[in-house]
């Protein structure tokens, strides 16, 4: 039966605040697609299985986004070809958001590490505008 309002097993869910860092994902992500670039929402946690049994997934430390963005490098063969490269490659670029007050736990900081010693990008973004300066 239907009530038009979201439950669980337990009773009706409440609606969840949404955090600082919650909000400015929804921006990036939102501002990510506008301008074209693909761009994942990963996720790292545990949750009960059916089984009841613990479920893991992601890393623990990962960045809360992955984009990809195409750089251009080289010279323009033929100036009148719009695109004309000599190579053109796609950089991964880990994302971590934080609130303006937000700092990075070690396990992140060793996620960051690791990312960019395997030559990686890596943003610690606090804000939209930070995020178009960097990327």
């Amino acid at each position: 039966m239907k009530t038009g309002i979201n439950t669980t097993r337990r009773g009706p869910m409440r609606p969840r605040k949404q955090t600082p860092e919650g909000a400015l994902q929804r921006l990036v992500l939102d501002w990510l697609a506008a301008k074209h670039i693909f761009a994942l929402r990963m996720n790292s946690g545990v949750l009960k299985g059916a089984s009841g049994r613990p479920v893991t997934f992601g890393v623990p430390g990962m960045a809360d986004i992955l984009a990809f963005r195409k750089r251009r490098s080289g010279f323009l063969e033929n100036p009148a070809i719009p695109g004309d490269y000599t190579t053109e490659r796609i950089i991964p670029t880990w994302i971590e958001l934080k609130a303006p007050k937000g700092k990075q736990s070690d396990l992140q900081k060793s996620f960051q590490a690791k990312v960019e010693s395997e030559g990686m990008r890596y943003l610690l973004i606090r804000s939209l505008d930070e995020l178009e300066a960097q990327l």
